[in-house]
């Protein structure tokens, strides 16, 4: 793939990604905030001591750094981390603002663990537990998936 294909494709599968969720909020028995983020996975810095410390706990680390694609696994975290804070300010997008820091905020307070089956599960901390809290977020699952150059998570809260 060309430089100029990556940078074509990202949109186009985000616009995708955003009308599969348009079609899950609009069903009426769902009470479901739901959130995407696609990521090239170069584009995640991970060389940057500094950005990787904000923005995963130890044990993110720890996991992502065993795995054989170390790269993809830090920009598959990244993305569930973005597509969480979506699907928490989704679920009751009529009520206040529950992300108070703003797009530069530090995302190690959502930390996105492997459960006993293997499947990603989301633990929050500090200031996203208080934000899910306020915004009425009862449970958060995740699926994470990176294939090539990209990464991509969906998050639903409930």
């Amino acid at each position: 793939m060309t430089d100029r294909d990556l940078s074509s494709a990202k949109p186009l599968l985000h616009a995708l990604a955003q009308q599969q969720i348009e079609q899950l909020t609009r069903t009426p028995a769902s009470n479901l905030g739901v959130g995407v983020d696609i990521e090239l996975i170069a584009d995640i810095n991970i060389t940057n001591d500094t950005f990787v410390e904000r923005n995963f706990t130890a044990r993110e680390q720890e996991y992502c750094r065993a795995r054989p694609n170390v790269h993809a696994s830090f920009a598959g975290k990244w993305c569930a981390k973005e597509a969480v804070i979506k699907a928490v300010s989704s679920l009751n997008p009529g009520w206040e603002r529950v992300w108070v820091r703003g797009s530069a905020a530090p995302l190690v307070d959502i930390e996105i663990c492997s459960g006993r089956s293997g499947a990603p599960e989301v633990v929050l901390h500090g200031e996203a537990k208080d934000a899910a809290e306020k915004a009425g977020v009862k449970s958060i699952k995740v699926s994470i998936s990176h294939i090539d150059d990209f990464a991509i998570a969906t998050a639903v809260s409930q």
